[in-house]
Formats: structure tokens, sequence, C-alpha cells
């Protein structure tokens, strides 16, 4: 999975936001703000990878547990669903 190129990152403030363009722009209305945790898994999304590589990338950078990591990765994948910003196969 990655995610979709309808959507622009920009880090604004120390804020980083996604802006959808396209298609995505009359599906999502308004500006998405990602964690600090969101970014990276964003960043990882951006190339071809699986759950467990995102489970890892959590693990790696904040020393958490694996249950918590695959707690945390299955909530932001499901509001990236839900937005329609992952490309599936």
């Amino acid at each position: 999975m990655k995610v979709s190129n309808q959507f622009i990152l920009r880090t604004i403030a120390d804020e980083y936001l996604l802006i959808p363009t396209g298609e995505a722009a009359m599906n999502v209305k308004g500006l998405i703000s990602l964690s600090e945790s969101g970014h990276l898994l964003y960043e990882k999304l951006k190339n071809e990878c699986s759950k467990e590589d995102l489970v890892q990338v959590l693990k790696n950078e904040y020393e958490v547990d694996e249950s918590t990591a695959v707690q945390d990765v299955e909530m932001f994948l499901q509001q990236m669903r839900q937005l329609k910003m992952l490309e599936e196969e």
C-alpha cells in the first residue's frame, strides 16, 4: 500500500498539513493535520510498504511495544482509508 498522489504535504509553523488536490479535494473538505507520528507514517507510505513495515517504524522511532505500535498503525490506516488516501492492491 502507499498514499495517494492526490495530497500535498506541507509544513507550516511546525505543523504537518496535507492538502487534497484533484478528485480528493472534492471528497475531503479542508486540510488534514498530521501528528509527528502520523507524519512519520505518511512519509513511509510515499513508497510501497506493508502494515508490518509501519509497525516497525513506530517501534524503532518511539521505542513502544508491539501491541501499541500495531494499534496505532491500525487506527492511522483506518483514518486514511476513510478519507480514501491509500492506494492498496
